[in-house]
Order: structure tokens, then sequence, then C-alpha cells
């Protein structure tokens, strides 16, 4: 940085601007979409669950916790809730009694047919605000950066 006594690599004045504009458009996502959500009577960590074991037969907790975007130490709080709420049952697994299997309950798929359309709807509302060649674009850039930090 200027000023600072210590001079900067070149690398790193083009790395900061997009890490920060990702990290900031991220945090900005996920806070109006936890806001959308939570009007739906549910967070973000349960609506993700939901819409994950959506149309499904069920999944075993390894699956759910790769396919959501829920770390392994919140998931089983965030089960916990809806199995409370009567929207998730976990049972044994059919062929190894040591997995469980996560299947939503017919009040969890009601809650999925009635939430998962309504979120897209307006997610759907906030992106046709960016043209379409810039989305295009906007996919192609985040999967650069997604390959660069594998």
């Amino acid at each position: 940085m200027k000023g600072s006594g210590q001079p900067q690599a070149p690398q790193e004045a083009s790395l900061l601007p997009a890490f920060r504009a990702l990290m900031s458009c991220s945090r900005q996502v996920e806070r109006v979409a936890s806001r959308h959500v939570e009007t739906l009577d549910l967070t973000l960590p349960q609506f993700d669950v939901i819409t994950t074991l959506g149309d499904t037969q069920g999944m075993t907790v390894s699956e759910l916790a790769e396919r959501t975007l829920i770390t392994r130490g919140t998931l089983k709080p965030v089960l916990d809730r809806l199995e409370a709420r009567g929207l998730v049952k976990r049972c044994k697994g059919e062929w190894d009694a040591r997995q469980v299997v996560v299947t939503l309950t017919p009040e969890g798929q009601a809650v999925y047919e009635k939430t998962f359309p309504s979120h897209l709807a307006f997610l759907k509302q906030l992106i046709d605000k960016i043209p379409q060649d810039h989305q295009a674009q906007l996919i192609t850039l985040l999967g650069e950066f997604e390959q660069a930090f594998k």
C-alpha cells in the first residue's frame, strides 16, 4: 500500500479488488436472499435443505451436506429444527443402518412446492436487471474464479 513503507506486489494489486468485489457481491446476494426466504418463514439454511430434498426420494446426511451450502456442523441443528416443525424425517439407511436418510414429509414437500417457485421468481426479477450478455460473461468469469481456488 502506498505510504505504508511496504512495497505492494503487482499480483496483490490485481487480486484484492477482484476478491473484495466477489466477496461483497456474495454477501449482498446472501443478505437479499435471506430476507426474502425469511418472509417464507424459513431461514436460508432451512430453505437450502428443503429445496435440495424437494422432489427427491431423500438422501443421506452426507449427500445432503455435499449438495447444500451448509457446513456439516450447521446441518444437524438445521435438520433438528426442520424435524421439530414436521418438515423432514430421518430414518436409518435401508442397506446400511449407520447411514441416516433425510426425506421431506408431505408437509415439507408442500412447503417446497410453495416456497421454491416464489423464491425463484423473486431472484429472477433481480437477475433480469442484468443484461443477458453480462449474465453469460459473469457465469464464465465466476467459473474461472472458482477454478483458480481449486
